[in-house]
């Protein structure tokens, strides 16, 4: 079998339309079927169920998509690497960092490596939201992303690793009446307002805290906010209280207070990325950047 005709058995098992596949693929829905004909022969299975209504796979077809798809995702990763060491490494790495997050003592050491063994690369780092980071990571806009774990975790393709464990904390205006205890419950604060990002901002963590409350014994009073800078700057005026990480950047602010807690999530902070994307610049960057890991 050639690369080719990988390409095109993935395509067409994950369309599960030969019309569609095909259109995919630039070629005739004639030419792709003669193509799949081909590759049955050869492997001497049957891999597409058809009917005037639906196309399935086989059960050996579920296998080789799984294995497939590696092969052509490690083909296409080393066509990337050579071409761009046979034309001298360059190009930029977009890097996005999620709002909120102090990251500061985190760069310098990999930005120095970069600025001398590759100076040609132009490094951008960029702060986004929750759904922003996982929306470009998926669509290549972005190579890499610094965010929490409980947002990576659980998603499709997406690969991760824990540059710092850290853990929640309630944050609460320095003239909050619980703001000098050293431990509070989540429950102790259902009188309060709580600020939390809308769903729009961020799918999972107005969903954890939720939660987090319910299990608490009650239905806290919410306060949506656009983004987590929104969320931060109201908690800082005194208006509710809210749930943060020690790398938020308030974490060292005196206005505000933060308290310990029972997890609520896992907020480490973690470095993440796309399965698809084949820019060789973000495993020379992920390489360094966590081989103190």
């Amino acid at each position: 079998m050639t690369i080719t005709q990988i390409k095109y058995f993935i395509t067409t098992a994950k369309c599960l339309n030969f019309t569609k596949a095909a259109s995919q693929l630039y070629i005739t829905q004639p030419a792709l079927s003669r193509q799949i004909a081909v590759i049955e022969s050869e492997l001497n299975m049957q891999l597409f169920v058809r009917n005037n209504r639906a196309v399935k796979l086989t059960p050996a077809a579920v296998v080789l998509l799984e294995e497939f798809e590696k092969i052509y995702n490690d083909y296409n990763l080393a066509i990337a690497k050579a071409a761009n060491s046979f034309a001298g490494l360059s190009g930029e790495l977009n890097i996005g960092i999620l709002e909120g997050a102090y990251v500061g003592d985190l760069f310098p050491d990999v930005l120095k490596y970069f600025d001398e063994f590759y100076p040609q690369v132009k490094i951008n780092l960029r702060n986004y939201s929750f759904n922003e980071l996982i929306e470009r990571l998926y669509s290549n806009q972005l190579d890499l992303i610094v965010t929490l774990k409980f947002d990576v975790e659980r998603r499709d393709r997406i690969q991760f690793r824990v540059i710092e464990n850290t853990k929640d904390h309630v944050v609460v205006h320095k003239d909050h009446r619980l703001a000098g205890a050293s431990y509070v419950k989540l429950s102790d604060f259902k009188d309060d307002i709580i600020m939390m990002v809308s769903p729009e901002d961020s799918e999972e963590s107005p969903k954890l805290i939720l939660d987090a409350c319910k299990n608490a014994g009650f239905n806290p009073r919410v306060k949506f906010a656009t983004s987590l800078q929104e969320e931060m700057l109201w908690v800082e005026a005194g208006v509710g209280v809210c749930i943060l990480d020690t790398r938020n950047n308030l974490y060292h602010n005196e206005t505000v207070r933060f308290l310990n807690v029972d997890p609520i999530s896992d907020p480490s902070l973690s470095l993440a990325w796309s399965l698809d994307n084949y820019n060789p610049l973000k495993e020379i960057f992920k390489n360094n950047f966590l081989k103190n890991d």
